[in-house]
Order: structure tokens, then C-alpha cells, then sequence
């Protein structure tokens, strides 16, 4: 059961992490809500610093809960994992609406993989 809407808008990236060599990343991210309600943006080619500013809509279950966003690489052959963040919902459902950048940190958290622009608000279902 659900109890409302999250209104997830993902503006754009920079800095991103790219291990091939010769050509610069095709990203796009995807977000979900604890691995349930996944949605993602389209790709964009060529690019280390993407702009989409593209919605995306993920019902709310009841509970507490986050959003994870992973940044991906699409290659001809699979999907190269950029870099991934978790958000905690709990401000943003009590009211407080999120617009910033989240990095993409590293798994050691030594570094960054870049930084993806969000702005995050809630909508209660009536």
C-alpha cells in the first residue's frame, strides 16, 4: 500500500568516472525506492557531464525509507555501474523537499565518481 509520490527530478551530472579509455561515458541513472519502483532517465552519448532534467514518478510505500540512485554507463555489451548514492526520504516525506548535488562516492568513500543534481519532493496521496 502506498501513501503517496515521489516526484524525482534528475537535472544533470558532472564529473563522471569513465574506465574506457577512448570514448567518454553514455549515462543515464536509475533510481528506486529500497529496490522496489524502478525507474530510470534516457541515455545520453558521449558525455562525462549529462543534462536530462528529466521527472521521474515512484509510488511511496508506508514505512521508512530510501532512495537509491545509480549512475551507469551503457556500453554496447551490459551496463558499467558509474557510481551509486543513498538518500534518506524520511526529511523529504515529513515535508522538507531536497534540491542538490549528491556524490558518487567511491566504495571506500576515498573518492568521487562525480555528482549527480536531484530535486526531490513528496507528494501525499488525498
Amino acid at each position: 500500500m502506498t501513501h503517496g509520490q515521489l516526484q524525482v527530478t534528475v537535472i544533470e551530472a558532472r564529473d563522471l568516472y569513465h574506465e574506457d579509455l577512448v570514448d567518454k561515458n553514455d549515462p543515464y541513472v536509475e533510481v528506486s525506492i529500497d529496490k522496489h519502483y524502478k525507474q530510470r532517465t534516457s541515455t545520453q552519448s558521449n558525455t562525462d557531464s549529462p543534462s536530462w532534467n528529466e521527472t521521474l514518478i515512484l509510488p511511496v510505500p508506508q514505512g521508512h525509507h530510501h532512495l537509491h540512485v545509480h549512475v551507469f554507463d551503457a556500453d554496447i555489451v551490459g551496463h558499467d555501474l558509474i557510481g551509486s548514492a543513498k538518500i534518506d526520504l524520511n526529511p523529504i516525506i515529513l515535508g522538507k523537499p531536497f534540491d542538490g548535488w549528491v556524490k558518487l562516492p567511491t566504495h571506500l568513500h576515498l573518492s568521487s565518481h562525480g555528482e549527480v543534481h536531484l530535486s526531490i519532493q513528496y507528494i501525499k496521496s488525498s
